[in-house]
């Protein structure tokens, strides 16, 4: 039996490709520690993985300059600068935290690709390690290329490197760590990356090498739901689910919006709105619509026709897994570049949040509905991912990845 630790950043969109991948390796026999903060402690549980409590303090006390950050224009040396900061400040945690692993003898180290925490106590603890992406990849190669434009539009951006070096270089000599440069924390590479997407989605693909395993959407065949939305309620019409995500999905306009949409429309439609709004302020939402602060969405894109999306990279995956076609309103900066990737490939439509209105929303659905390109592009899409393997194929080349370590 193998140890190991999960790191994941802590939010939904980064918990729960996670989530399939920990239930299959301790299926099958493997010892999985989870550490992450008490708000998943239960959806981790479910998994028979054991439980942590890591509450990442810089996280926490960082995430609204984050959403700022994330959501503002596009600001390369601004969110290099944001992701300094949480990990300069996630050293301060380290002693304690590598005490914790030494005392449960972890074996391997499995963490989030934006957690660059994972890299560092993999590397203090001389700990073989996998790296998890739940996103796109960005390789050597593009890493150059963002560096040039970087060097290019802003010029201190030499100057700015070497300050954050210096700075992390302390921090680390300060609490007895490996020494790195940021740029080793952003390009850092496992000899294996686990990449939760189908390659055919990835943007260049084709240069990524062995190293990198594209298994598609980790979509378990039932996830943890606290919530009571009833599948009951769904009847056998053409079936709209729509849903901003978690994270920034306080936005009653929007709602507004699709009420005006499809109101009275031949579409049965599933709204989530989450626990920023409550629903008591819709006074007389329409009859055809089901509102709910949090739904099952893998049960309900399972029976949905299209899906109205915020373009987050976990709900983009499922949506194709099952075959549903998208209309994507991006709320951020890097759901913005998932919208950019499902209308190049013919699996939706993108739409502007700042432009947007009800005679653009329910334009765009009808498009998607009746174009029957779009049901092509998902169908072959859905193939790519189905084939990919999914959690199960991730579990296998993790084992195999510690067998090769352990000879």
């Amino acid at each position: 039996m193998t140890t190991y630790a999960l790191f994941s950043v802590p939010g939904h969109g980064h918990v729960n490709p996670t989530l399939a991948l920990a239930q299959e390796l301790v299926a099958r026999g493997e010892r999985i520690i989870y550490y992450q903060s008490e708000e998943f402690r239960a959806a981790i549980e479910a998994t028979g993985a054991i439980f942590r409590r890591y509450e990442n303090e810089a996280w926490q006390r960082h995430l609204p300059r984050l959403t700022t950050t994330l959501t503002g224009k596009p600001d390369l040396m601004g969110r290099v600068d944001m992701l300094a900061t949480l990990a300069m400040e996630s050293i301060k945690e380290m002693p304690l935290l590598l005490e914790q692993m030494a005392a449960d003898q972890i074996d391997c180290v499995l963490y989030d690709r934006t957690f660059m925490q994972g890299i560092i106590v993999g590397k203090t603890l001389h700990l073989p390690a996998v790296q998890l992406s739940p996103s796109f990849m960005v390789n050597e190669q593009a890493f150059k290329q963002l560096s040039r434009q970087m060097t290019e539009s802003e010029r201190p951006a030499l100057e700015w490197w070497a300050t954050l070096n210096e700075k992390l270089a302390r921090e680390c000599e300060s609490y007895k760590l490996p020494r790195f440069t940021f740029q080793e924390l952003m390009t850092h590479v496992e000899n294996l990356n686990i990449v939760f997407l189908p390659r055919a989605f990835q943007p260049g693909g084709e240069t990524f090498d062995e190293r990198y395993v594209f298994v598609g959407p980790s979509v378990p065949a039932q996830r943890y739901y606290s919530g009571d939305f009833s599948l009951e309620r769904l009847d056998k019409g053409p079936l709209l689910y729509i849903s901003l995500g978690t994270a920034f999905n306080d936005w009653a306009d929007f709602y507004q919006m699709c009420f005006d949409a499809f109101a009275e429309t031949e579409w049965q439609v599933v709204l989530s709105i989450g626990r920023r709004i409550d629903p008591v302020v819709f006074k007389e939402p329409p009859g055809n619509f089901l509102i709910a602060p949090h739904v099952p969405q893998l049960e309900v894109l399972s029976r949905a026709d299209l899906f109205i999306s915020h373009g987050g990279m976990n709900s983009t995956m499922e949506s194709l897994w099952f075959g549903v076609p998208l209309v994507v309103v991006p709320q951020m900066i890097e759901q913005e570049i998932n919208a950019q990737r499902v209308q190049e490939l013919g699996l939706g439509l993108a739409l502007e949040k700042e432009t947007l209105t009800a005679e653009k929303l329910r334009a765009a659905v009808e498009q998607v509905a009746h174009d029957t390109d779009f049901r092509v592009h998902v169908q072959t899409m859905q193939q790519e991912i189905r084939q990919a393997g999914g959690y199960q194929r991730a579990a296998d080349e993790v084992i195999r990845y510690m067998h090769k370590v352990k000879v």
